[in-house]
């Protein structure tokens, strides 16, 4: 990611006359009273027409809720990303290697074997606690111990998930992949991928349960899992 600093050259008014005040920076020179005035236009604006699907240009929106987000969320989203599903989230070299994708979604009931799949649903409690004791307690994913966190300024609860090295593919419906839920506002599933490494963050939202998903493959380079970081660290929540 690079980061862009507007560079302001000031005029300085001299007691007999002006000069212009060229190579200096706001290191150099005090802000005039002008300064806000001049930094308010370069604000960027947030955009409202975040697409259902294909490439998503670059900036800062604003979704409203709907079946997959109880509240409206802004994001900032930077190039290369491509909406996903229709939801408020957007994945990054699809069916690749170095895959990453995230997106918010309602989730009411997990499978009992992601191994089999498309199996039986458990119904898990409408809090934060329930799903993430479920989802630590579900068989073969690898689960890791919740942590607390906070996600577009709320609380949170973490885990990730992985694949078993020992999973046998053979042995489940879609191979090495895991099916973690399926979501009915949403209709979709999580599949967890076989090489895939998936973060799932529960919180509490106007006192409904909202999760939000990542994941990233193996072959993701760091630069593009910080950039995916920088996405998540940019979201805030309407409250």
């Amino acid at each position: 990611m690079k980061s862009w600093r507007l560079r302001k050259v000031w005029l300085v008014a001299a007691t007999m006359g002006l000069a212009a005040c060229a190579g200096q920076t706001t290191q150099d020179i005090a802000p005039t009273s002008t300064s806000t005035t001049a930094a308010a236009t370069t604000v960027a604006a947030v955009r409202s027409d975040f697409p259902p699907s294909g490439p998503v240009e670059p900036g800062t929106y604003h979704i409203p809720s709907f079946a997959w987000s109880i509240a409206g969320i802004t994001m900032t989203v930077p190039q290369g990303w491509e909406a996903q599903y229709g939801s408020p989230g957007a994945i990054k070299q699809s069916d690749q290697p170095g895959e990453l994708s995230f997106y918010f979604v309602i989730v009411d009931a997990i499978y009992s074997d992601p191994c089999e799949g498309e199996g039986e649903l458990i119904e898990v409690g409408p809090n934060v606690d329930d799903l993430t004791e479920a989802l630590v307690e579900q068989p073969v994913t690898v689960a890791t111990e919740p942590v607390d966190t906070t996600l577009g300024g709320l609380p949170a609860k973490r885990i990730e998930l992985t694949v078993p090295d020992d999973l046998d593919p053979a042995a489940c419906r879609m191979g090495d992949h895991l099916q973690i839920w399926y979501s009915p506002p949403a209709d979709k599933y999580f599949v967890l991928l076989g090489d895939g490494t998936a973060s799932v963050y529960i919180l509490d939202v106007k006192g409904e349960r909202q999760v939000f998903l990542t994941q990233y493959r193996a072959g993701a380079t760091a630069d593009d899992i910080s950039e995916m970081q920088t996405i998540i660290e940019s979201i805030t929540i309407d409250s």
